[in-house]
């Protein structure tokens, strides 16, 4: 079993990590608060997260809770590993408890997330995620499903963390309707950071075009990110396309492509 997949389901019915919220809900009415946290821990700090795990349905269940590290791919996948499997895991340093419980329907379990940041160099952010999974029910002549639902946990180190970031790459071209436009950007900080930006198209030094890129994309800590965009139909002639984004830091980044239209 490769550690990328160790907690994949049979069928997952999965909460949307990326999105705030004070708590994330599946299928099964199975919810838990909060869906997101961050906070702050000096080196040599312990802290007790108080979780807790709601089941909104008419049926009881069965909860198996978990750790995990996670990265964003440059696609914006989520992608799950073993606990201390990255240098920014926060997770090698957590313990859980209970790890396991019965839900009957329309009760809530308080769970206890016990996190330790031990004394050595550390900076930024460390993050992690606490799943929380039904076992499998089974129906007759049907197919068996779990529901899962997981909180998201970011942790700075006072006085640490780096915002940064920069356009690494930058392509376009022709898909008959318009022009799609590509950026790549790179979290060369310490943290988490969300995106927001626009292209620029010009020809002869004259604007022809503003193009919004997607807003509020996620880039984790040292990951990389694709934005795409759509313009509209050019005219044949040379042209550039010039991108910028804010990524949250001192500064913007910007880049630019120079291409032909035939």
């Amino acid at each position: 079993m490769t550690t990328k997949r160790f907690l994949a389901n049979l069928v997952a019915l999965f909460a949307a990590l990326a999105l705030p919220g004070s708590a994330a809900s599946v299928g099964l009415g199975l919810s838990v608060t909060p869906a997101k946290l961050e906070m702050s821990m000096p080196i040599g700090s312990s802290y007790n997260v108080p979780l807790t795990v709601s089941n909104g349905s008419a049926t009881p269940v069965h909860i198996l809770a978990s750790l995990a590290d996670f990265t964003v791919t440059a696609d914006g996948g989520y992608e799950f590993l073993r606990p201390g499997s990255l240098p920014d895991s926060l997770m090698r340093w957590g313990s859980i408890n209970p790890l396991q419980f019965d839900l009957a329907p329309g009760t809530t379990q308080q769970v206890r997330l016990t996190l330790h940041v031990p004394d050595g160099h550390y900076s930024g952010e460390y993050a992690g995620i606490v799943f929380f999974q039904t076992r499998p029910v089974r129906r007759a002549h049907a197919v068996a499903f779990s529901a899962r639902v997981a909180t998201k946990i970011y942790v700075t180190i006072p006085g640490t963390v780096r915002i940064d970031g920069a356009i690494v790459k930058m392509a376009t071209r022709n898909v008959g309707f318009g022009q799609l436009y590509r950026v790549l950007f790179k979290n060369t900080g310490n943290a988490h950071v969300y995106l927001r930006g626009q292209i620029q198209v010009q020809r002869e030094g004259q604007t022809v075009e503003q193009i919004a890129l997607p807003s509020g994309q996620l880039v984790e800590r040292n990951g990389e990110r694709w934005l795409e965009a759509y313009g509209r139909k050019l005219p044949p002639g040379k042209y550039a396309a010039i991108a910028t984004i804010d990524y949250g830091g001192a500064t913007e980044t910007g880049g630019e492509i120079v291409f032909e239209v035939k």
